[in-house]
């Protein structure tokens, strides 16, 4: 075998200044490319109004609770579903911020890959989040989705959201997690919303529970209007402080704004606080919280389920509505997830959440 052959003098300068260049090149292209390649691993947009299909709606639902449950999906007429955050296909996750608006007032809302340990720290859990809130005292955060895109065509209209948190602290005893999460549906914003601010939304507390022994709501953003909507909130703290009028962990509101789509705290009409049946019983950093809100116009009623996933405890509540709200007009609207934190602060956070017209959901255990 011969021996290679040596460069000599300048030739070796020149090769070894090229070679040195391309490795320069090679590694200041990565370390451009590396955040473009590392989040279209991880997140997926929208462009061109594409958007996951049925399938892929109701397959990351499956994703989020692994083979523990399965998903059982009833379809009706003009059914079909929305999905604005969750993974499509593992690990690819979906995130709809062509038409999410994050409603804060400083950077509350954050977005952790699947299995962050900033999120969960030591808990085993491969999912990824969309936090809403951190576990910090009296600060709420919201998440407006269009979801024109997703007309209500009557009968069922259905937002599905798993939720959870991984820590959090209260100034009560016991220590118990609050506020939970509040969904608003059939809002019409007036003009363009402007992302991460909470302009255009009424910040208040406690509506409609002035004088009431116990007030529990936390902060809710609610957005203004051209259209009258609802709002159903999952109160977990009622499960503490449940006063001898309360049977459930559900308030629910109806909002009527002013002409010009403005709120005042008198556009907002407390139905029910404390309201439903049971209680969600021992939650723990990591359980997987499933909440459904559903407004059926065949008969103007408010159906609303929350279950803790890990231990089965469940609160429900179906409210007529009444002369409160009438059946919406057939046509897209917006929708609105709230959180906060009050006096008892848990870093709330999402792994799924979408929005279905005439699709029936059940989450059973597999």
């Amino acid at each position: 075998m011969r021996p290679r052959s040596k460069i000599k003098g300048s030739s070796s300068s020149l090769a070894v200044g090229i070679i040195v260049a391309i490795i320069l090149a090679i590694v200041m292209v990565g370390f451009y490319l590396y955040p473009f390649i590392f989040h279209n691993r991880t997140v997926t947009l929208t462009k061109n109004g594409m958007t996951p299909n049925n399938v892929e709606v109701y397959n990351a639902l499956s994703t989020a609770l692994g083979n523990s449950y399965r998903v059982i999906a009833l379809n009706g007429t003009d059914a079909n579903g929305l999905l604005v955050f969750g993974s499509v296909k593992d690990p690819i996750l979906f995130i709809n911020y062509s038409s999410l608006y994050y409603i804060q007032k400083s950077a509350l809302v954050k977005v952790y890959p699947p299995g962050s340990m900033q999120y969960w720290g030591n808990l085993s859990y491969d999912l990824a989040v969309l936090r809403l809130v951190p576990a910090k005292y009296h600060v709420a955060s919201a998440v407006l989705m269009n979801t024109t895109g997703l007309d209500y065509t009557g009968g069922n209209y259905t937002l599905t959201l798993l939720g959870t948190f991984s820590h959090g602290s209260s100034v009560f005893i016991p220590s118990y997690p609050a506020d939970g999460y509040t969904v608003m549906m059939f809002v019409t914003p007036p003009r363009p919303p402007v992302n991460n601010t909470v302009n255009d939304t009424l910040e208040a507390l406690n509506v409609g529970m002035e004088g009431w022994p116990v007030q529990l709501t936390g902060e809710i953003y609610y957005p203004y209007s051209t259209t009258p909507y609802i709002v159903v909130q999952w109160e977990p703290y009622w499960h503490e402080v449940n006063d001898t009028w309360t049977t459930g962990e559900f308030n629910v509101w109806v909002v009527h704004p002013l002409s010009n789509g403005t709120l005042t705290e008198t556009s907002i009409k407390l139905l029910v606080g404390g309201g439903g049946n049971g209680y969600i019983k021992d939650l723990k950093p990591g359980d997987l919280i499933e909440m459904e809100v559903t407004y059926d116009g065949n008969d103007n009623t408010v159906y609303a389920k929350v279950v803790n996933l890990n231990s089965s405890s469940t609160v429900t509540v179906a409210l007529p509505l009444y002369s409160n709200f009438t059946v919406p007009h057939a046509g897209g609207y917006w929708t609105e997830v709230n959180a906060g934190t009050g006096n008892s602060y848990w870093n709330w956070g999402l792994v799924y959440l979408s929005v279905f017209n005439n699709v029936y959901v059940e989450i059973e255990k597999g």
